[in-house]
């Protein structure tokens, strides 16, 4: 399982300035990375197919592979594919390009061994006088 670490913003920005053509790229590493939590062996030609194509389906299809991927790693995650395949009608097909990769980047950071960074709220460290 090899999964790379992206800069999302970096990567729709790449998009945009792209006209379109890094997107597609970003599409195919996305949905084989994704595909692959669950079998390594899997090159996901038949989701990055539809992701190319019918992209709600892709990614749709690569969501429950992910998912069915994690639980049998024991990572907790979300099905969301439902969501993935109306976002895509909708016409909001950014926003499955973001939330995987959102999740692809938390799988690389556990791989990774880094913990997520969550600032602590402040206390003030004082001794009271009396």
């Amino acid at each position: 399982m090899n999964i790379e670490k992206r800069n999302i913003g970096v990567c729709v920005l790449l998009s945009i300035v792209t006209c379109g053509i890094y997107g597609i790229v970003w599409c195919v590493k996305m949905l084989k990375e994704a595909v692959q939590i669950k079998d390594p062996n899997d090159d996901g030609v038949a989701e990055i197919l539809l992701g190319l194509f019918i992209c709600p389906v892709g990614f749709y299809m690569a969501e429950k592979k992910f998912s069915e991927g994690c639980q049998a790693r024991g990572i907790q995650h979300e099905d969301r594919s439902v969501l993935y395949i109306i976002l895509g009608f909708l016409g909001l097909g950014i926003v499955d390009y973001i939330m995987m990769q959102s999740d692809l980047n938390r799988i690389a950071d556990m791989a990774a061994g880094a913990a997520p960074q969550y600032q602590q709220p402040y206390q003030p460290q004082y001794q009271p006088q009396y």
